[in-house]
């Protein structure tokens, strides 16, 4: 028993030694953005909610069935019914509205996948394509590029996006996505406006002033496209 030991521990540690080398070429090989943990625990506390004001519900039923019209059972069912599944909701319509600022949601409508494949496409020079290609935009690319919705635009633009499910689903109108109003360009300064590379355009002299006045657009020089039209190189 005492040899033993030692050899056990010797092939513990050389399969946790192992198992760390794979790992780690695995994480070599295919890189992974870290996860949002916040997200991740508002999810987990949303879900524990949900599944407490279920229980607490289903308990009150059992324990006082025939006292229901009881204060104690009245109260356990409004603070189930009520109470406990407001904030839950909360947190998970925030989730939501969070989760939908991905591409995989966006890619996950159909009249959206053909906008997302051009960006993806390593041939196309649309303005998308290029910004994702050389990742001017590290994440949540076209939520990044669209958000000019306002204060309550993300609830505006899902809710504006039931039109596409009717379109695609009832086969109403004519399948095709249109943008709501004129861009506003001054988003793409968000990004492009204190740029060195930017600055350094002499082209682009004057044009931030000419952009947030309304004198002049991005698209003059650059062409407006997801579709692999020939398109200016952004700065």
């Amino acid at each position: 028993m005492q040899r033993t030991a030692p050899v056990l521990l010797g092939v513990v540690v050389s399969l946790v030694v192992l198992s760390a080398a794979v790992h780690g070429q695995a994480a070599d090989a295919i890189y992974q953005q870290p996860k949002d943990y916040l997200l991740e625990w508002v999810k987990g506390l949303a879900l524990v909610m949900a599944l407490s004001a279920v229980a607490l519900i289903a308990w009150t039923l059992v324990a006082h069935r025939g006292r229901l019209a009881g204060f104690r059972a009245r109260l356990l069912l409004f603070i189930g019914v009520c109470c406990v599944p407001f904030p839950a909701v909360l947190m998970s319509t925030a989730v939501g509205l969070e989760q939908s600022k991905a591409i995989t949601f966006c890619n996950s409508c159909h009249l959206m996948r053909a906008f997302v494949a051009d960006m993806r496409d390593p041939a196309s020079r649309s303005l998308s394509a290029l910004h994702f290609r050389n990742r001017y935009i590290q994440d949540e690319h076209c939520y990044s590029c669209h958000t000019d919705y306002g204060l309550f635009g993300t609830v505006e633009a899902k809710i504006g996006g039931m039109s596409h499910v009717w379109s695609e689903f009832a086969g109403a109108g004519s399948g095709t996505v249109r943008p709501k109003t004129n861009y506003r360009f001054t988003i793409c300064l968000n990004c492009h406006g204190q740029s060195s590379k930017f600055i350094q355009e002499k082209g682009h002299a004057g044009v931030v002033n000419k952009v947030v006045s309304g004198q002049s657009v991005c698209t003059d020089c650059h062409t407006r496209s997801h579709a692999g039209q020939p398109q200016g190189r952004p700065s």
